[in-house]
């Protein structure tokens, strides 16, 4: 089977590079903290090696915020008790239609785009996607 090559934009080409990360030990608060000090939707999580283990996103604590274990005192938790795993990822080459397809696929909001050592080097997200739709149709 042959893949076609999309001659328009990559994931590359408009991801969000050098993403911040957190660690599987990190507390909550501090992803909660990130998560509004720098105005993103989720966060991958990395282990030792700076490999991607999961992602953590302002959904799952918004599902925390609702349950019962919220009322027993969730600071003590930490990111792997709350993190999605695996995380869904994408190559930086890889058409945004296929990224595309893939987040309405999957019901998710965002891709991680890992070197070949397994180490995030970008985030792609639903709104990366709009805005190139909407560059371009400003320039069409």
């Amino acid at each position: 089977m042959t893949t076609r090559r999309s001659t328009g934009p990559t994931v590359g080409s408009v991801m969000s590079s050098a993403p911040v990360v957190v660690m599987e030990e990190d507390a909550i608060a501090g992803v909660a903290e990130l998560l509004a000090g720098y105005e993103i939707t989720g966060l991958p999580v990395v282990d030792d090696a700076d490999r991607l283990v999961g992602v953590i996103s302002q959904t799952d604590l918004v599902r925390l915020r609702g349950s019962a274990i919220a009322s027993s005192g969730w600071h003590g938790l930490m990111v792997r008790d709350l993190m999605t795993r695996p995380a869904r990822t994408v190559d930086a080459s890889a058409s945004l239609e296929e990224a595309a397809r893939i987040m309405t696929t999957e019901h998710i909001h965002r891709l991680v785009v890992v070197d070949g050592r397994g180490s995030p080097i970008g985030v792609i997200t639903e709104g990366d996607i709009v805005r190139e739709i909407a560059d371009a149709c400003d320039d069409g």
